[in-house]
């Protein structure tokens, strides 16, 4: 994103760190990456569905109750 983007001046490293669980809903909008795979996953819901059927755990930074970031790490059996 450029320099004057939404994220401008943020520092991430302060910014807590959540995990996203079955009874949040967060629609993502706005949020965009470099790979727009990641985005499309957001947006059509699929982490939120692996999340509720317990397939992965999600961990999300948000600014602003903007998406800024997600990364999911898949329930070991």
């Amino acid at each position: 994103m450029s320099q004057g983007g939404k994220f401008a001046g943020v520092n991430f490293s302060e910014i807590p760190i959540e995990k996203l669980n079955p009874a949040q809903d967060l629609s993502g909008q706005g949020f965009r990456c470099k790979r727009g795979e990641f985005v499309t996953y957001w947006k059509q819901g699929r982490i939120q569905r692996e999340v509720n059927a317990c397939i992965c755990h999600c961990w999300i930074l948000r600014h602003n109750d903007a998406l800024a970031g997600y990364i999911t790490l898949l329930e070991s059996v």
